[in-house]
């Protein structure tokens, strides 16, 4: 049986392997840190804020800190004067019966 730990660690490991995005804005890329990160029932969720209120924002990259790509939005978003929070999602799904 799976228990909760497994799935508690592969979430922790999930949140730790991703060291930052690499946002496209006008053409040009530029990594950011991230605001927060959550861990919410089975999903890591990563939040970039983007505050400098202008471009056109057209791909995010969530990386690893081997430049590994783990996640992709492709997008055509113009920024607010309020900033952009950008949002990534990567969740687990464990095969098998979940015991405490």
């Amino acid at each position: 049986m799976v228990t909760r730990i497994v799935t508690d660690r592969t979430l922790e490991f999930l949140k730790n392997m991703a060291k930052k995005a690499v946002v496209t804005i006008d053409g040009q890329q530029y990594e950011k840190e991230f605001h927060s990160q959550l861990v919410e029932d089975d999903t890591v969720k990563t939040y970039i804020y983007l505050d400098d209120g202008h471009g056109i924002v057209t791909e995010a990259k969530l990386v690893d800190e081997h430049d590994i790509e783990l996640d992709k939005y492709t997008t055509h978003v113009e920024q607010s004067e309020d900033g952009l929070m950008i949002v990534f999602t990567l969740s687990v799904v464990l095969k098998g019966v979940t015991n405490g």
